[in-house]
């Protein structure tokens, strides 16, 4: 019996130090792929470990989503509210924190919108600062004891910067508790993007908003959910938090096509003519389930940020739409709602000068910032316009 149990323990450390061996030759063929034509397996995000080989190697290890996968059920097993750099809320949803940004940081911000906004007003262009709602509720943070976030306290402070210095401002955050609707079934639960039908949702609070400025005329059918088939993908986004936690920490996100049901004529920049489902949907990713990627609402809608022209518009309003990834779910309907639409992706603004403006010579400018941009280390320009 003794020799039995010798030999079995045996086998099971030969079998132990074979996949330990087959699963480190195979992380170092990816390693090599790496280094040798960029190539990388598995889901698309990579850790950073400080260390540029640790970190090399973390990214191209055999099965790497598989071992996230299993650290994030243990995690979640263990109640452990924190997993590579992600916070896991009370309700289960998942958040990156913010830094505290200080007034005069913010201040400088909120003075640079100022000064674009006078010179809009003066030529007759309306300008509006849409802020975003956040991963964190304003309203109901659910923040485990002991995480600190400013990520709403940073809006809180800009939006009264913004206000006091006469710039019109929507706080999509607020407007959705006024309208008794729950911050959170508005939010993936694995992103921090905001739903379709919160894009769909922001898009009334905006036509409301350009309609009462402009007094423009509008087809009533295009804020109506009534008029239009919602599909449900269930299961299908797990987005930028869930890469870095997995499919089992806080589970996955069901993704909804919102499609109109009816007839829609619009044109992009290469002349192409068609329906806005056809020029400005991508199908595609809704085909294969695909959990190693965070982009599902990132392809569907990225054809919505571009400039597209409304051939069946019944104004002849012009829209720039100066926002980040959060415009793909409001940009659609931006589209079929009035003439024309611009889109700069407000990460880098430098483009936007008095020149641009005459050129483009739009009606309505909306800025519609998610607050990572309200935070004095990042790697961008967004309040950076030029010239003003």
């Amino acid at each position: 019996m003794k020799n039995i149990r010798k030999t079995t323990s045996m086998a099971y450390a030969i079998i132990f130090l074979l996949l330990t061996v087959a699963v480190g030759a195979i992380s170092l063929k990816n390693l090599i792929e790496f280094y040798v034509n960029d190539e990388v397996d598995y889901n698309e995000w990579s850790a950073d470990l400080g260390n540029k080989f640790e970190t090399d190697v973390a990214t191209t290890f055999f099965e790497k989503f598989q071992f996230v996968n299993l650290n994030g059920a243990m995690r979640n097993l263990l109640g452990q509210h924190e997993m590579n750099g992600v916070v896991k809320l009370n309700n289960g949803y998942l958040l990156t924190t913010i830094p505290y940004a200080s007034d005069e940081y913010l201040q400088t911000c909120a003075e640079k919108v100022e000064t674009l906004n006078r010179y809009c007003r003066q030529r007759g262009t309306e300008l509006v600062y849409a802020s975003t709602p956040y991963a964190s509720g304003k309203y109901n943070p659910a923040l485990p004891e002991g995480i600190e976030d400013y990520g709403n306290d940073n809006i809180d402070r800009f939006i009264t910067m913004l206000d006091t210095l006469a710039v019109d401002t929507i706080d999509f955050r607020v407007r959705m508790h006024d309208d008794g609707i729950d911050h959170y079934t508005m939010m993936y639960k694995t992103d921090h993007h905001w739903t379709t039908e919160a894009g769909f949702y922001a898009y009334g609070i905006l036509e409301d908003y350009i309609v009462r400025k402009t007094g423009c005329h509008m087809d009533n059918r295009i804020s109506e959910i009534k008029n239009y088939t919602v599909t449900k993908y269930k299961n299908w986004h797990l987005g930028s938090y869930g890469q870095r936690t997995g499919r089992y920490y806080a589970g996955i996100d069901d993704f909804d096509l919102i499609i109109p049901t009816f007839d829609t004529t619009i044109q992009n920049d290469s002349g192409d003519m068609g329906t806005m489902q056809d020029l400005v949907i991508n199908r595609e990713p809704l085909s294969n389930r695909q959990y190693t990627s965070r982009y599902t609402y990132d392809y569907v809608l990225g054809n919505a940020l571009g400039h597209y022209i409304n051939l069946d518009c019944q104004n002849d309003i012009r829209i720039l739409m100066i926002t980040d990834s959060f415009g793909k779910a409001v940009n659609p309907y931006l589209i079929m709602g009035f003439h024309e639409i611009e889109y700069v992706y407000d990460s880098d603004v430098s483009s936007i000068t008095p020149e641009y403006i005459e050129a483009y010579d739009p009606d309505v400018v909306i800025l519609m910032y998610y607050p990572t941009f309200l935070q004095e280390n990042y790697n961008g320009t967004p309040f950076n316009f030029q010239g003003f």
